[in-house]
């Protein structure tokens, strides 16, 4: 598995060259990267799984709160695949082009890709130089490459080996619950952006919904696992 080598960020990214092949022949093109904003005085970002863990009323509270707030307490929030249809969020992270079958493309401007997609859907952005991670470790990444400090992970709910349980299950581009998908793949992934960014603080936000992760991720020093009161006390929402 590729690893996550270094510590990238926004502030010094001019964008970077990707290889396709085009008519049998191999072509290089250099990616020129949208300018977003980044290194916010806050620095903290929320980062929006699928688990049906976010849909409870407390923490979709907190999001409605913090889309109605202004500039200096706002947190850059990043979401995955099929939470274009109905969250609201900055940027969506999307590892299947099946999503894209219902996005307008005025909005593709808030959709990152990686290189293999990205030829097909030039309107939407390079995810920038890692793209072998799953949507919900991306979203990490991308948060601490736009500089965040702090990470809230909502809706990181993993599996109790019986179901995989998805608040868009059994929809376009969704298996049944019944599907249970190599969470250790995720867990490894994001343990990754964890160890690689090792000076910003994680919290993986646990409910009734949730179920235990990866235990080496537990002896990182960076990761927590908190509740919705002590999010509420941490990230200052």
């Amino acid at each position: 598995m590729p690893t996550l080598s270094q510590q990238y960020y926004r502030r010094n990214y001019s964008g970077e060259s990707i290889t396709h092949v085009e008519d049998s022949e191999l072509k290089s093109v250099f990616v020129t990267p949208r300018e977003f904003p980044y290194d916010f005085n806050a620095r903290t970002a929320i980062v929006l799984g699928n688990g049906i863990g976010r849909t409870t009323p407390e923490v979709q509270l907190l999001l409605r709160q913090n889309n109605g707030r202004v500039a200096e307490g706002y947190k850059l929030t990043y979401a995955c695949n099929a939470a274009h249809r109905d969250t609201a969020a900055d940027y969506y992270i999307l590892k299947n082009n099946i999503f894209f079958a219902d996005i307008p493309l005025t909005n593709y401007n808030k959709m990152f890709v990686p290189n293999d997609m990205w030829f097909g859907y030039r309107d939407a952005n390079l995810l920038p130089y890692v793209y072998h991670m799953d949507a919900g470790a991306s979203a990490a990444y991308l948060a601490c490459f736009d500089g965040a400090k702090k990470v809230f992970l909502f809706g990181f709910d993993g599996t109790d080996g019986v179901t995989s349980d998805n608040i868009y299950a059994n929809t376009m581009g969704y298996d049944s619950p019944e599907t249970i998908e190599d969470f250790n793949k995720f867990n490894m992934n994001l343990y990754m952006v964890m160890f690689r960014y090792s000076d910003t603080e994680f919290y993986r936000v646990r409910n009734q919904h949730s179920h235990d992760f990866y235990s080496s991720l537990k002896n990182l020093p960076n990761y927590h696992e908190v509740t919705v009161r002590d999010a509420v006390i941490l990230g200052d929402f």
